[in-house]
């Protein structure tokens, strides 16, 4: 079987979950995979960007999982609260179960991964309901951004204290720049 990026990304999360990011090695992988470190380099420049690829991988899945869930919404006013909630619920989720570990480290990483996936959804919703009537904001692309950043000033204050409830403040916000 040939090696692929999948293959090397599948190989690397499951070393990932068992061991973390420090003690997973790229030779650990090729010995797995039973290729040298060298392949692996064809695929990937570095254990970072391998480590990148399987958390912009799990936002895709994500991203596909919520469309698929909110696409029963009748408003896309409804599909965005609905987004803000699982990702309040998601990024509350992960900072409890991650607070002391090493994931935290590379934070980042999957916070610009996640944001792009969810700002895809956020995109399609407000150049629909724009489309449609729905939302009165005239320019969607800045819409768009201005909607992101206010979920993620939200979502970062979850950093501190996972039990604040900051999602209706978000959600009235975005209402309020999407009908005004």
């Amino acid at each position: 079987m040939a090696v692929t990026r999948e293959r090397i990304a599948d190989s690397f999360e499951t070393h990932l979950e068992q061991f973390g990011f420090r003690k997973t090695a790229v030779e650990d992988i090729a010995k797995d995979l039973r290729i040298s470190k060298k392949t692996i380099y064809v695929h990937f420049d570095s254990k970072e960007e391998i480590y990148k690829y399987i958390i912009e991988r799990r936002a895709e899945e994500n991203r596909r999982r919520i469309a698929a869930e909110l696409a029963d919404h009748s408003t896309c006013g409804s599909k965005i609260e609905g987004l803000i909630g699982i990702v309040f619920e998601f990024t509350r989720d992960w900072w409890r179960r991650n607070r002391d570990s090493e994931s935290v480290q590379r934070y980042q990483v999957g916070e610009q991964a996640f944001l792009d996936a969810y700002t895809d959804l956020i995109r399609e919703y407000v150049s629909e309901g724009i489309r449609n009537g729905e939302f009165t904001a005239k320019d969607d692309e800045v819409t768009v951004r201005f909607v992101s950043g206010i979920i993620l000033a939200g979502t970062r204050m979850l950093h501190e204290d996972t039990e604040l409830e900051v999602e209706p403040h978000v959600t009235e916000a975005v209402n309020r720049l999407l009908t005004c």
